[in-house]
This record gives C-alpha cells, structure tokens and sequence, in this order.
C-alpha cells in the first residue's frame, strides 16, 4: 500500500488543562463519505474501518483493516494540541529505543476532517488495564514499563523538534483540601488531615525542583499494551509528552505498579535511594486524585479517571508496603 508523507507540523495554540467537570467537546462528525475520503487518500479504499470503544478521552479511535489504528481527537484546540504534540514524537522515542507503534502517515490538510489524524502500525496485543489483574499479577510487565521509561529519560535530547514541548502542569494542591471540605467532599478534620499529607510530601522532597527529562506524561495501564500472556508489547498515546519531572511518569497506574516499574527503571537509570522519589511520585497521584474528586462517576473510562479508587489504593499500598522509602511517604 502507498501511504501519504507526514506533512510538517503546523504550529498550533497552547493546550489547555482539561476541566475537571469533564465537559468535554465534540469529535468531527465520522461521515460515510469523509471515512471514505479518508481511506482513499492514504490509498486504503475498501479496508475496513471499525470504531474502536473509547477508554480515553482525547481520540476517537479506529481499527483499519488488520494493520493500522486511525486515531482523530476531539474538535478543541488542547485536543488538536496533543495530536500535533504525538505527531513530533512518535517516530523520534522509536528510533531512540523505546517501545512503540510506528506513526505511519499523519495529515493536519484539514480537508477531509475538521481536526489533523494519524495512522499508526497496529502493535498486537490489548491494553494492560483490559486483563482486569492486580499488578502484583503482571509485575514482569510493569518492570519493562520502567526500564522504556528509563531509556526514554535518559536518551531524548533538549535539542531538535522535541526540545519546546511541555505538558499542561496541574495547579498547586495546597487549596484544595478546604476547597473541598467547603464543598462537602470531605469534613474540615479530613481536610486538616490532607493538608498535613500535602506538607509532609514537601518535606520528604515533593516539592524539589527535579532535573527535567522527556516524559511520557500519561503513563496508565490503559496505554501500555500487552501480549494475550501479560508480556509487555510497547506504550501508546503520547499526546501529553513534554519536558518535566521523571516521578511523574509513575503517577498514573495504580501506586501498587509503582515499585515494579521502579525496580526496571532502577536497573537501568540512577535515582536517588533517600525516598525523595518515592515522595514526588505519591505527591503527583494525590494531587490527580484531589484535582478530579470534583467529577462526577466515570464508569465507562480508566482507572486514572476514577479519584476516589485513586486514592484508596494510594492509602492501602502506603500502609502496607514492606519498603520504608514509600512507607515513609504516609503521613
């Protein structure tokens, strides 16, 4: 099959931390005859094209023919955003080493939908999250997972085409606790308390200014895909990368996964032994947690979408964990 070059990639406006309301805008309108226009133009015509289920928020998701996934995000600037933003970096952590699917052809002409698209290689496999297992279950995939990262951080250059990308930071979550309890979230001792967390993770080093390395930025169990055994195929979704601290990269799978990857990560990129690390990384997923307790249930998208498991989990691996730098991160 002959498919079309990936064109340059225009500048587009700054991204925009999505509301925590959830409100979120429209994809193009999927037309017989733009879908076909589509396939037509990458020289796809008569392939089949099934929409896949969405667990994510930014793209609507399609499966053409065995080989290839279309991916098209929503119609708002911080979703267009993120596909040009995927679209610079796909190709490049490839090359450097990191496992993940080939960007194939990707076109922002604007002439066949409203929005720019990619197709990527379709790696086999499903998303991690899909096999429903406790990451005590897949520990070995979870080790691969950070020794990609890893390599990622280590390798990518603050120089080229990926030097100006950085993601959208959430704000500070010193407010929050009160912010809640006035809301009734929480009662104003719980709110004590999470104020009191907020400030002994600064004290364990949250709150260090990190060396900057490329991140992933949206490193959940949804994203990582895996053979029909559990074994650790490539990462996926690479619309929040950008330059910022390492820890965050961890902060999206459930804290039990955390150590796994960290002994991965470990093997092959230094970090620091004194549990400062460890801090930023439960700093980072309570700050999510605290950031999205204000939506309403989601019961149909990930993990890293749902607040309230979020931070049941992040209390019982703390309490329970037999390492002292991620016990020490407890209040």
């Amino acid at each position: 099959m002959v498919l079309a070059a990936i064109p340059g990639v225009r500048h587009a406006r700054s991204a925009q931390v999505v509301e925590a309301s959830l409100n979120l805008p429209e994809f193009p309108a999927f037309t017989p005859e733009r879908l076909e226009a589509l396939l037509a133009r990458h020289g796809l015509a008569g392939y089949a094209l099934v929409r896949l289920s969405n667990v994510g928020i930014f793209n609507a998701i399609f499966a053409v023919g065995d080989s290839l996934i279309l991916r098209v995000p929503r119609q708002h600037p911080a979703f267009v955003e993120a596909a040009l933003k995927e679209a610079r970096a796909v190709n490049i952590v490839r090359a450097l080493g990191v496992r993940t699917p080939a960007l194939v052809a990707f076109d922002d002409a604007l002439d066949v939908l409203p929005v720019p698209y990619g197709l990527y290689e379709r790696v086999p496999g499903q998303p991690l999250e899909q096999l429903r297992l406790s990451p005590l279950e897949t520990p070995e995939a979870y080790r691969e997972v950070g020794r990609d990262l890893a390599r990622l951080h280590s390798v990518v250059g603050r120089t080229g085409p990926l030097a100006q990308l950085t993601p959208e930071e959430l704000p500070p979550p010193d407010a929050w606790p009160d912010e809640l309890a006035g809301q009734g979230y929480v009662g104003t001792s719980e709110a004590r308390w999470l104020s009191s967390w907020i400030n002994h993770l600064k004290q364990r080093g949250a709150d260090a200014t990190p060396d900057l390395v490329f991140r992933h930025g949206d490193l959940q169990a949804t994203n990582i895909m895996v053979d029909p055994s559990g074994a650790y195929v490539a990462l996926l979704d690479w619309g929040a990368c950008g330059w910022g601290d390492a820890a965050h990269d961890f902060a999206g799978v459930p804290l039990r996964a955390a150590p796994l990857m960290l002994q991965g990560y470990r093997a092959e990129r230094d970090v620091p032994d004194d549990g400062s690390f460890e801090a930023r990384v439960v700093f980072r997923q309570l700050q999510i947690a605290l950031f999205l307790l204000r939506r309403s249930p989601q019961p149909d998208k990930s993990w890293a979408e749902r607040p309230l498991g979020m931070m049941l989990d992040l209390l019982q691996s703390l309490a329970t964990s037999p390492d002292e730098r991620w016990r020490s991160a407890l209040l």
